[in-house]
């Protein structure tokens, strides 16, 4: 396989999750800096993590991306019950915000600790850093602008309902990933 195509697989499955997350919170439409914000914030913490990963090294990398991986998906089942409750809930005071500091960094930790595992892989994976670095923000960036527009239409089209609904999703993708991840695949 080419180099290019490993690159975009790469860039692809990391991207999952982020789209996953970002039709979550789409749903509550949030303005335009706050989405700009997020992808930023998104990419920046996916690259972080590789470059982390890659930093350790790749003997502590097999132990320390597969434990990364795990609590990166229950991160993420977290964050889908906390909105799937939110959806059952008319307090607004409990709801899960990317707005503040915290929201925003749970939300980036969440979809980013698969990239760990990624870094601790790259030496194997023979990539070129710079392009696969580039091309990772620029489609993590993409990937969080296309969930939460689509989020904002599901949230028009179902209202309460969506939000439901966005929990539960990302309850069922972090039990997908975990038994994926579980069997290797």
């Amino acid at each position: 396989m080419n180099t290019a195509l490993r690159i975009v697989g790469v860039a692809l499955a990391i991207g999952l999750d982020v789209l996953a997350l970002s039709v979550a919170i789409g749903i509550k439409e949030p303005p335009w800096p706050q989405r700009l914000r997020l992808g930023l914030a998104f990419s920046t913490a996916e690259i972080l993590m590789q470059i982390i990963g890659l930093s350790l090294g790749t003997g502590l990398g097999h132990i320390v991306g597969a434990i990364a991986s795990w609590i990166g998906l229950i991160v993420l089942a977290g964050i889908g019950a906390w909105i799937l409750r939110e959806g059952f809930s008319s307090d607004a005071d409990r709801e899960f915000n990317v707005a503040t500091t915290g929201g925003l960094l749970l939300a980036s930790l969440s979809i980013s600790l698969d990239s760990l595992g990624v870094g601790f892989a790259l030496p194997a994976l023979h990539l070129p850093l710079m392009p696969l670095f580039t091309t990772v923000a620029i489609s993590t960036v993409c990937f969080t602008l296309v969930g939460l527009a689509f989020g904002a239409m599901l949230g028009h089209r179902f209202e309460k309902n969506a939000e439901k609904a966005a929990g539960a999703v990302l309850i069922v993708l972090a039990v997908v990933f975990a038994v994926q991840q579980f069997h290797g695949g």
